[in-house]
């Protein structure tokens, strides 16, 4: 039987990072099951011999925290899964696994009442693979973790079951983060030899969410791209009270740019803007976004809050399919959109900062109250609805049409 259900879950943990794995393994076992078992079929597709897995794996290793490498034993130890395997699926998730995100961000008189915002719409390709218990419409297990470290800090994030990794979230500090991929050659055309770097973007933003502001972060991360690359292009959000910082990066040709900003709004589509002679000219939706994404941010300039971001994460314009914002597609294995989560920061009071979250297409989400969840900081797990723990919520609001088409 295909497609028959997702499980999107929220999942809490808590203590230190060796039990914060273990937890997170223990309840999503079945989940690292599954994606591992699709990754290594890709491996087998892809044509990556041992060897190749094997350099990955030490570049991956090589630029780890002490805090990631404990979390992957405490997810082997809950899950039950060999050590390796949990390294191998994060070394290699991003490099063979692309995502295909818009993100905006806004800081100072850009916004309507000076709070910094924060949206990344997550796009996913499905997979013919991806069928079974754990999945609905081809699409992989993903899940939202609440993590709560043994020094006081609270991370929330958007992943997969098995990464240690998140791709958007925000912690008690005040600081959000989100990745996009950067849109140059594919990589699931390249050949073995050609493919090279470490899996990094959704590691260095959980790693991000350990420091205490952007700035923390941001230097954090460069200290990790001097010694190795981005697993594959791509580019690095990380927002507080003052300031916005955006890294641009490639393997192809081991550079990565800075953007620092802390008055105004920008939007990133799958398309570079520092390293723009690097962009792939064929790829029409990463244009489409952007000029989109950019005509958005200059029309509200000064107005931009959660709910003016709300607007642009449903919105169909060229589309409402691969070329929109809120994407949908009539192929199963097609990019749409599958989440969304907009960070807004109280830079008064850091640990009240807010993330929402929409679950399924934004256009379906965003308009449901059963649909997405607004979480503080400070609160306590226990407000968020079931519908976001058994997966109900991601199935009702993941759809093929728009609901708002033009």
């Amino acid at each position: 039987m295909k497609g028959v259900i997702n499980i999107m879950k929220i999942i809490s943990a808590k203590g230190t990072y060796e039990n914060i794995g273990f937890e997170l393994g223990y309840k999503l076992a079945d989940e690292i099951h599954h994606n591992l078992s699709i990754l290594n079929n890709d491996i087998i597709n892809k044509g990556l011999g041992k060897k190749k897995v094997d350099l990955y794996k030490k570049l991956y290793v090589d630029i780890l925290s002490t805090s990631s490498r404990k979390m992957m034993e405490g997810i082997s130890r809950g899950s039950g899964i060999p050590y390796d395997s949990i390294l191998c699926y994060n070394a290699l998730r991003e490099v063979l696994y692309s995502e295909e995100c818009t993100t905006f961000a806004a800081i100072g008189k850009a916004t309507s009442n000076g709070k910094p915002v924060l949206l990344k719409n997550r796009d996913k390709p499905g997979n013919l693979d991806y069928c079974g218990m754990n999945y609905h419409k081809y699409r992989e297990v993903n899940v939202v973790n609440v993590l709560k470290t043994d020094n006081g800090n609270t991370i929330v994030g958007v992943t997969a079951a098995g990464s240690m990794g998140i791709m958007m979230g925000l912690n008690k500090y005040g600081v959000a983060v989100a990745s996009n991929a950067g849109g140059i050659t594919e990589v699931s055309n390249m050949t073995s030899k050609e493919l090279y770097g470490i899996s990094g973007r959704p590691q260095m933003l959980r790693e991000g969410l350990e420091c205490k502001s952007a700035r923390e972060a941001v230097n954090l991360v460069l200290q990790k791209l001097t010694k190795s690359p981005m697993g594959s292009p791509g580019m690095l959000f990380f927002l507080d009270a003052k300031d916005i910082y955006v890294i641009e990066g490639s393997w192809l040709s081991n550079q990565f740019a800075v953007q620092h900003i802390t008055d105004g709004a920008i939007s990133r589509s799958n398309h570079f803007e520092l390293l723009e002679q690097l962009n792939n000219q064929k790829y029409i939706s990463a244009y489409c976004r952007k000029i989109r994404a950019q005509e958005l941010v200059e029309h509200n300039l000064g107005r931009i809050n959660t709910e003016v971001l709300k607007e642009f994460s449903m919105d169909h314009e060229n589309g409402p399919f691969e070329n929109s914002i809120c994407r949908h597609s009539k192929k199963p294995e097609g990019p749409v959109t599958v989440s969304a989560a907009i960070m807004e920061i109280d830079s008064e009071n850091p640990h009240k900062s807010t993330i929402n979250i929409a679950l399924g297409s934004p256009c379906w989400a965003w308009s449901k109250k059963e649909g997405n969840i607004t979480f503080r900081m400070d609160q306590d797990i226990k407000t968020i609805p079931k519908s976001f723990f058994d997966g109900s919520a991601y199935k009702e609001h993941i759809r093929n049409d728009a609901r708002y088409s033009k």
